[in-house]
């Protein structure tokens, strides 16, 4: 498994302001875009996550859409020919405010501005500008992981987790040997252990029946290396809730234009930032990978996973 070095520097290039430029959060179909610096007649294929200018213009065929996030809205344009940015900015029956779209938007202005890490060049959110890798710096105290821990916590990094079972991943740091095995694990708060097992991947799935695990209690866990317990993850504290919670904020967001229009990448883009908005770190952390796993090209799920990894303290 390849983990990403998310790096921490301030950036000085173009910012990027969904409030003056509005993203393409979802495209569905074969459409294009002419921006005003390439001519009226230069089309090419849109990208999510890209934002357009103003004096550019949009060419859908039969059958696609496009969803754009602006000014804390969102619209989603599915009628066939060309279509002036300007124009569609200020039909203002066109935008819909969304407290989901005004999430996204955040989370997108997050990974874009300023760059909370390298970008690798990528097209779409990092098109508008060539960052140098910078020197490193790890981020800490927010209680959810070290990234100069020997090992990641990566899943159940925190905040809350629900249903009969959960996940939880761990990765070695860098310049860390793999151990050959493994020893998980889990306590309560006030350190009695629940569940101990010793395993040669870096991941397991928890049964909470079996763990004994209580709706709104609290409960830790930590990974190490079997043969050397100075090798392991910080000791990671999570709630463990009723599943309600989490089927009621999904269920909220599903009946709302700005996912029900939305590509399938994007919804579940969407479910991402909704789960890790109402403290469901696991469960945004496997949506994003699910997007990424899915949709290895979406330009926005990659901005907007290792955002979440960074905040994450990855």
């Amino acid at each position: 498994m390849r983990w990403l070095t998310l790096l921490f520097f301030a950036c000085t290039s173009l910012t990027l302001n969904a409030q003056d430029s509005p993203v393409v959060y979802s495209v569905d179909g074969p459409a294009r875009y002419s921006p005003a610096s390439k001519g009226w007649f230069n089309f090419s294929p849109i990208k999510t996550g890209m934002p357009l200018s103003k004096e550019g213009r949009l060419k859908l065929k039969a059958g696609t859409s496009v969803s754009l996030l602006y000014d804390e809205q969102f619209a989603t344009i599915n009628t066939r020919g060309k279509h002036d940015i300007a124009t569609l900015l200020t039909d203002y029956d066109q935008f819909q405010e969304s407290p989901y779209a005004e999430l996204l938007q955040d989370r997108v202005e997050e990974a874009s501005d300023p760059f909370f890490f390298y970008l690798d060049d990528e097209p779409g959110l990092a098109a508008s500008t060539k960052p140098t890798k910078p020197k490193y710096e790890s981020k800490e105290g927010d209680g959810h992981g070290d990234a100069d821990a020997a090992l990641l916590p990566i899943t159940t990094n925190g905040g809350k987790v629900a249903g009969e079972s959960f996940f939880v991943s761990w990765a070695p740091g860098a310049d860390v040997k793999a151990p050959d095995q493994y020893t998980f694990r889990l306590t309560d708060d006030q350190g009695q252990v629940l569940l101990e097992e010793t395993t040669a991947e870096s991941n397991l799935t928890v049964n909470a029946a079996d763990a004994g695990l209580k709706t709104g209690e609290f409960y830790r866990w930590k990974a190490t290396a079997s043969n050397d317990a100075s090798v392991g993850t910080p000791l990671i504290t999570f709630q463990y809730v009723d599943k309600t919670e989490l089927d009621s904020a999904l269920s909220d967001l599903r009946s709302t234009p700005a996912y029900s229009t939305a590509e399938p990448a994007a919804k579940l883009l969407l479910e991402a930032v909704t789960m890790e908005d109402n403290g469901f770190q696991e469960r945004a952390g496997l949506r994003f990978r699910k997007a990424m796993g899915q949709y290895p090209d979406h330009d926005l799920a990659r901005a907007l996973y290792k955002a979440f990894l960074w905040r994450q303290g990855l």
